[in-house]
This record gives structure tokens, sequence and C-alpha cells, in this order.
């Protein structure tokens, strides 16, 4: 069985243009669903197959004529077609517990089953037969038996529906044409709101999470959105209804399915929730909404060209948060966060062009990383600054016009913005979307220059628009006082003076910002009063951390000067990369440790009494996770425990943290799961797993269990919890684990039990050149990019080890 369709495979098939699909489905099954799969198609070619994962294939009938079933368990055989084909297969799909394909959850408050489809990029295969490749769009009309009880939804409005057999068939309206990993289903008792201002928008969850739904904050989101891509598109909506629908156990933040958007229930608020939190779900929320047009109305060729789409939305998520929400300051938040992200990717051995080249499937299923994201993102910022911002959507316009319901590739793009623009942009797609690597603006003086080099060691000679800012200090803080608007190549002197020069200080270009020694001094003991310079100016600071030219105890004592920082998402970036540097960068880990922990409990107790709910929030967390590697802060955990009234997943956090060092064991664990919520069996699961003694127990049921993709990920990060941390044979399993489980779930599993430990360097080396010298490219992305990781580890640990000097207390 080979379920990985290369590109070439595609391409072959291409020339196929498809009418229309069928599908019926049953899904009041436990473990399988009866399906059954019409297409109509015409075909140049008299031989190719159908693309179906699943339980069993019965029958395949081909012009009204049976057909002889020759299926491998992925691929369906078609001989002696004709110039226009219909082929009927019937066959049964497998229910997935991995969120790849047809979903289904158990509520454990109530029993309900609840049933979702996620597919991109090519999970369609695992719920109906279909030649699932995103340039054989197609018309879709779905047939839906289910429980009579049941809410029941796809990407068109019902249009039908009829008692059968004690449950109900509900016949959906033809779909516009789509490809085949943008059709959705989902199914359940889900309570439903309807807006009363637009009743296109409805929004969905579990009837449990119900009372949890902030349902007028999302519809006014969502309304604003959408007015502002009508107008900046200059194109309605296209797809009628708008519902969205926060799922369980999803492995992504959100997918656009045209008309039937389906996001993750970590958007739905138990607890407390910080202004960054409401913040990244707007901007999710319209991140997915520009993908009815970048991605759904016009969609990429083949997965080379994800970033049209995936650069685009990202872009289009903070553009119009900007414009349609409260948060205003939604660049800084992308530079904090995302950023990082897109330097995180770019700067290891496997990096790859925002235009990459996606041979198969695997390698499209890694692709969703943060160079296709946040820094084709970036580039598209930038690009902006070079064209202009009414060019660009004049641009726009004419492509979703141009290739509406269609196909489209970068040249596609570039064309528009050529013709609305006046610019010959091939030399600026060649640097900015064909190359690799992180550019670095250095800062000598007044003197800024472009460094860095591809990992084939071309230099990086991108073309930067930007605006340069001076910061001088006042009243404590350093202020801007000048600016000036550069283009920079090699490199370029300004005129503008002051304590600190920061380059890229509106965040319009994708860099990395090292100032000199003398103004890493003031930005480390002053804060910068604007919050974009000060994300541009904190993310290039870790950068110098993880490059070894910033000692981490001067990072992690700057975190502890600053924590009072008024940006939620920038101070959660902070402690996070103070989580990862203890562990990671330091020789003395037990120092960092202890150093660390107090900086966590100073900075939450001054929370406290600011009454600041972010950073207790924020603070409470970092004390948490710091507390899970010291037996000793049992006290003051417990102190925290017994501030934290009703929210559960607070309560479940320190508990963790407790469970990590033994100081709480299963009976108090036990107690604790009071209300059997999911996210509470899932917390307790990783409490138990995070127990010493426990965990080995904990990976083995990971391992050979079958178990959700929530409840496998609870265990792995129970079982190799940090404190007495456990050590297990990844090079040994790596293959079998690739071979046997879904890419998903194979991914969940390596990642977590990859090795931290230096010896393991050489044990990578050793794997690489010898085992795993033939293995898939994807399962050899996982170790190439652990051992990067562990040999960043030691440079930094080398550099730095005789003498960083942590502070033990933080203010």
């Amino acid at each position: 069985m080979n379920e990985n369709l290369t590109r070439a495979e595609a391409a072959a098939r291409s020339s196929i243009v498809i009418d229309s699909y069928r599908v019926l489905l049953d899904v009041r099954g436990h473990e399988t669903f009866d399906v059954v799969s019409t297409v109509s198609f015409t075909a140049d070619m008299e031989e190719t197959f159908l693309d179906f994962i699943g339980a069993e294939v019965s029958s395949v009938e081909v012009n009204g004529e049976d057909r002889e079933v020759e299926w491998d368990g992925a691929r369906i055989a078609l001989n002696g077609l004709a110039e226009h084909n219909v082929v009927t297969v019937h066959g049964r799909g497998r229910f997935s517990t991995s969120g790849e394909g047809l979903h289904r959850f158990v509520d454990p408050l109530d029993g309900s089953v609840y049933l979702y489809t996620q597919y991109e990029p090519a999970d369609c295969r695992r719920v109906f037969p279909t030649m699932e490749q995103p340039d054989l769009k197609a018309s879709f009309t779905f047939e839906i038996t289910a429980p009579s009880s049941w809410i029941v939804l796809s990407n068109r409005e019902e249009v039908a529906s009829e008692e059968v057999d004690g449950g109900v068939r509900h016949e959906f309206a033809p779909t516009e044409r789509i490809s085949t990993y943008l059709t959705a289903v989902v199914a359940g008792p889900y309570h439903r709101v309807t807006s009363e201002k637009d009743p296109r928008f409805s929004l969905y969850c579990r009837a449990t999470l119900a009372e949890y739904l902030d349902h007028e904050d999302i519809f006014d989101i969502s309304l604003a959105g959408l007015a502002t891509f009508e107008e900046a598109f200059d194109y309605p909506y296209p797809w009628g209804k708008y519902d969205q629908v926060f799922v369980p156990e999803y492995n992504l933040g959100a997918m656009e399915n045209p008309g039937l958007v389906t996001f993750t229930e970590a958007y739905i608020f138990r607890g407390q929730s910080t202004r960054a939190q409401h913040a990244a779900r707007a901007n999710t929320i319209l991140h997915e909404m520009s993908h009815m047009w970048f991605g759904d109305l016009v969609t990429p060729v083949w997965w080379d060209d994800l970033w049209l789409k995936e650069s685009f939305a990202e872009f289009m998520g903070a553009w119009a948060s900007t414009r349609a929400t409260e948060f205003t300051d939604a660049w800084a938040a992308f530079t904090a966060r995302r950023s990082a992200w897109a330097f995180l990717n770019d700067m290891r051995p496997t990096t790859h062009p925002i235009v990459a080249d996606i041979v198969d499937l695997e390698a499209a299923d890694q692709a969703f990383d943060g160079i296709t994201y946040a820094k084709g993102a970036a580039a598209l910022r930038q690009l902006v600054a070079y064209v202009g911002e009414e060019a660009f959507f004049a641009g726009a316009r004419i492509f979703f016009t141009r290739h509406a319901y269609a196909n489209a590739s970068l040249d596609d793009l570039l064309a528009t913005l050529e013709e609305t623009s006046g610019r010959d942009l091939g030399a600026w797609a060649d640097e900015w979307l064909h190359t690799t690597g992180v550019s670095v603006l250095t800062v000598e003086g007044s003197t800024i220059r472009q460094v860095g080099t591809e990992p084939s060691g071309t230099e990086i000679r991108r073309p930067h628009r930007m605006s340069v800012g001076a910061y001088s200090r006042s009243g404590g803080e350093l202020t801007l006082v000048a600016d000036e608007t550069v283009e920079l190549t090699d490199s370029v002197t300004v005129a503008v003076n002051g304590d600190v020069i920061i380059p890229n200080h509106e965040a319009h270009t994708y860099a990395i910002v090292a100032l000199d020694d003398t103004q890493i001094e003031h930005v480390l003991r002053q804060r910068i009063a604007d919050p974009l310079a000060r994300s541009v100016v904190w993310t290039g600071l870790w950068e110098a951390v993880r490059d070894a030219r910033l000692d981490p105890a001067r990072y992690l004592e700057a975190v502890g000067r600053f924590h009072d920082e008024e940006d939620a998402t920038l101070l959660s970036q902070m402690i996070r990369n103070c989580d990862y540097l203890v562990e990671h960068y330091v020789a003395d880990v037990d120092t960092a440790r202890t150093a660390w922990f107090g900086i966590c409990d100073d900075s939450w107790r001054d929370a406290v009494a600011d009454r600041d709910a972010d950073r207790i929030y924020l603070w409470r967390s970092a004390l948490a996770r710091a507390g899970a590697t010291l037996p000793e802060a049992e006290r003051v955990l417990r102190e925290a425990l017994a501030t934290v009234r009703g929210d559960r997943d607070e309560r479940w956090k320190i508990l963790i943290a407790l469970a990590s060092t033994g100081s709480a064991g299963e009976p108090e664990l036990d107690a604790e799961l009071v209300n059997p919520a999911e996210a509470d069996v899932v917390a307790h699961m990783e409490a138990i797993a995070s127990i010493p003694g426990k965990r080995r127990a904990a990976y083995e049921r990971a391992l050979h269990e079958s178990l959700s993709n929530d409840r496998i990920s609870a265990l792995l990060a129970g079982a190799t919890a940090r404190y007495e941390e456990e050590s297990y044979p990844f090079f040994e399993i790596a293959q079998s684990v690739w071979a046997e489980r879904t890419q998903e779930i194979a991914e969940r599993i390596l990642y977590a039990v990859f090795p931290h430990r230096e010896s393991a360097i050489a044990e990578a080396e050793t794997w690489l050149e010898g085992a795993g010298a033939d293995a898939p490219r994807a399962l050899k992305k996982i170790v190439i990019d652990g051992l990067d990781t562990l040999r960043r580890d030691r440079r930094v640990r080398t550099m730095f080890g005789d003498s960083a000097r942590f502070p033990m207390t933080n203010h």
C-alpha cells in the first residue's frame, strides 16, 4: 500500500476534468461508516486511480459496468475508461481518533457522540473515494444519514431531509467548484447560536461547552471581518452561509472549509483568559475568513504554492485585526510570536524557500510551518511596502476575478500585481520567494548592514524597504525621537541619531535586528516605549541568545527586570523563551532552575499586588512550569493552587507540576477529577503520567494503545517530564512508528520522545548515516531538526558555560 501520492503522479492525473461528486455517508456506526462515492469526469487516458484509505471496497462500477475491485488499501485502480465516465464505488470508511479524516469523539460528561472532518492536505480519501489533489476541483453533493437527534452540516445549505431506518438522511445543495480537501462534514448534538444581525452566521460547539461560548464577541469579530474583506477585495463573500464550529481533539487552530469553518475548542475559554488569547482568536477567525478568497475561491495548483494561500491568510489576519477589531496592535503580536516561529524554522538545515519544493504528500504535511505562514506573511508585508497597499489590493481583486473557482500559481499572482503596480516583480520574487535563510540587520553606530547566508553558503541580498527609528532616554524609557525610511540591500548609513538605532522598528520586513553591544546594554535596562519596536528588539535579543551572541543569564535577568511588561503576547513569549533557555542553554541547570523559579515567584506576587489579571495568569502558569523541576517548590505551588477558584485548567497546571516531582500522588489527583469533562480527563492523564515511576508505563500506553490524539499527547507530556527525566529508545522505534501510525500521530510521538541529552548528537548522526539513511524524507526531517537543536544547545552552553551568572531574585 502506498499512501504517499507524489507530485509527478498528481501531474500525470491533472488532465482529468471532474464534473461532480455525489457522496452518500451513513455515520450511525461506532467504528466504521458506509460510503458510496459517484464521480463524473472526462478523461484523456484509459486508466487512472481513485484514492481511498478505509476499511473495505465492496464494489466498483465504471460506466454502468461492474468491475473487479483492485484496491491496495490506498488506491482503487480504474481501467478501460472512456472520454466521459461515471464511476461509483461502495465501501466502508473508518472513524478516526487521530483528527485526520472523519474524527469521532465521545463526550465523557454525557456520552454524546460528535463527528467532524479534517482533510488538509490529503485526508479526504479517508472518508470517500476521490482524486485527492487540489487542482482537480469539482462540485460536491453530500447525502448524510445520521441519528435523528443530531445536527448535520456540510459546506452548503441543507435542501431536503427524510426519515430512514430510525435516522434522518440529510441532502445538501451542490457546492461550487472546490478542491477535495475543502469539503467538510460535521454531525452530532451540537449546540447552535445564530447571529441576530446576520442569519448567515451560526456558531456551534459541544453542548457541555455551551455555557462558555462567548458568541457575541465571536459574531462581532466575524461580521466586522466580513465587511472589511468584502470592501478590500471588492468581491462578495461567495459561499452562502458561514458556519463556525468549535470541535474536540483538533490538530490545528482552524480550517477554512468554505461555508463550514472548524476551530479548536481551545478557543472556548473555560476559565481565565488573557487579552492576548482573545487577540489570537480574533486573528484566527480573520485568517480563516480571508481564506474564503485566498485558498478557497482561488486554490494553488499543488502544494508547492501552499504559501499562496497560507502566507496571504497569515498577513490578512493581522492586517484585518488592525482594522476590524480592538486589537490594533496585531503586528506587535505577530512580531513577538509568529516571526520567532519563522526564524526558528528558517535557520534549520531543513529550511526551504517560501515557494517550496513539495515532492509528495508527506512533504506537504510538514510544509505547514513558520516559513510558509509567518515568513511568507512578513514577505508579503514587505511586498506591500514595496508596491503600495493600493496596488496590492487592486492586484488581488484582479486575481480573484480572473481565477475564481479555479487554480492559480505564483506566476498568475505576480502578473496581476505587475499590472497594478507597474513594477517588474521577477527579481523581487527571486530574492524573497526562492531563497532560504534569515536576513540579519546589524547595527554599528549609524550604519546598518544586511548579513546572512543561505545553507548553501550563498550570501543573502534581499531588498528591504523599511523605517529606521532612533530612540533616546526620556522619563525612564527609550522613546522615538526620529525615523527615516531607507532601502537596503547591502548597507546604509542613516542620518537619525539616538541612544538606540532600531532598523525595521515598524516591522515592515523579515529580518533579525542585531544591535551593537552598547545598544544592547540600553535595551536590557530600559523599556522601549513603542510596543511594536519593543517586540522587534526583544525578538532580536532572543535570537542573539540562540546564536550564542548574548549570555542566557543576561536575557533571564532582563525578563525579570521587565516582569511587568504590559503586552501579554510579548510577555508570554519572553517567559516561554526563559522556560526553554533554562533547560537547553545553560551548563548549570540546577542553579538556573532555582533562579528562574525565584523570578516567577516574585513576578507572580507583584502581579497579584497590582491586580493585573493577565500578568497573574502568565506568571502563575510560568511558576507551575518552573516548579515542575524543583521538589522544594511544593510550598509555593500549593500557595498558588489555593488562590485558584473554579478555574479547572489553571488548577491542573499546578497539579501537574506537583505530580512531576512526586509532591502530588494518585489519590490527590483522582480526588481533583470531580468533573469528568474531556479537558479534565486529559489533564488528569498527564498528571498521573508525570509522577516519577509512572512515566515508563505512560510511554508504553502511548506507543501501543489505540487512543485519541490528545490523550496520546497527554501521556507523552507526562512521560517526558524534565525532573528525573526518563530516556526512551527513539532511534530504535522511529521507523516502525512512522510505518504503523498515521503521519499526525507518528509526529506527535517522535517529536515528544526525541532525546535532549548531548550524547544523542552522535546517536542521531549514526542513525542518519546508517539505519535511517533510506528512511522517508519526512521522518529524516524530524531527526535532522532534532540534531540541529542539540548542536545549537551545545554551542550556546559551551560559549557561556563558565561565565553565566544567574540572578537569585527578580528585582
